[in-house]
């Protein structure tokens, strides 16, 4: 850089000693200095006209082939303007990656703003919530969740397991979690329809099995009470009959147990 300046300062010097020269010898010194610094900042001008149009236009237009300082100028420019290409290009294949990746998540991921508005969700979150990308963006949350649970759980992200709602528009559920991330916040949408649906089997044979075994352990109950207060049995069926109420009250224990559970 300081070689540039040093050969620019040696040219103008040169074409100012050249100008004095020709001015003692014409006798008007004052016209060719004019005459020679006129045409040098012109010169400037020129150059800088040709900066600014590649400039403007650096993205399908060669740098022009200037010297000195100049020269200088415009390979520092070309040189950041690689430099940001090279990033730009990292940063967006690296966005590339990120969708790909996020559309082959199994769950949904919703980002939101500090205020609970959406900015951006995969593929798997605009199906199971029914989002649209161009509509949605920048909406709070709330506003297409409604479920009181949900609205409440959503002032308190990252606390407890998460809620698990039902979805409006059909028979599906679906587990959502808030983890707070900085400022932000990342809600993961988890389809629970088949879980809910089998712990929902699950407590109905529970309740229906407890009630089918209560009928038949109570007529079983009733008998076993009239043979134990029946005096004509032999003395050998006192104890058998015994230990058949003994099994018959803890089975009707278990039973009750069994409903309360289902319950």
């Amino acid at each position: 850089m300081w070689q540039a300046w040093s050969f620019a300062l040696v040219r103008l010097a040169a074409a100012i000693a050249v100008a004095m020269l020709i001015g003692l010898i014409t006798g008007d010194m004052s016209l060719w200095l004019t005459i020679v610094l006129g045409g040098i900042l012109a010169w400037q001008f020129v150059n800088l006209f040709r900066l600014q149009r590649w400039v403007r236009h650096r993205a399908h237009e060669d740098p022009p082939d200037i010297g000195g300082v100049w020269g200088d100028v415009i390979a520092i420019i070309n040189r950041l303007y690689r430099r940001k290409l090279f990033h730009k290009r990292r940063v967006m294949q690296q966005f590339r990656e990120f969708r790909r990746l996020s559309a082959a998540l199994p769950d949904g991921a919703v980002l939101l703003s500090e205020n609970r508005e959406i900015r951006w969700f995969n593929r798997k979150a605009a199906e199971l919530l029914g989002l649209r990308r161009k509509v949605d963006i920048g909406l709070p949350i709330a506003n297409l969740i409604r479920d009181p649970e949900f609205a409440a759980y959503l002032q308190r992200p990252g606390a407890g397991q998460g809620v698990v709602i039902r979805v409006q528009t059909g028979e599906a559920w679906l587990a959502l979690f808030v983890i707070p991330a900085g400022p932000q916040f990342l809600m993961l949408v988890r389809d629970v329809t088949r879980e809910v649906r089998l712990e929902q089997m699950r407590k109905d044979f529970v309740a229906n099995a407890s009630h089918e075994l209560r009928s038949p352990l109570t007529v079983i109950s009733g008998y076993l009470d009239e043979l134990a207060d029946d005096e004509g049995i032999g003395p050998e069926w006192h104890e058998p009959v015994a230990d058949m109420r003994r099994q018959a009250l803890r089975m009707r224990e278990i039973v009750e147990d069994l409903i309360e559970l289902s319950r």
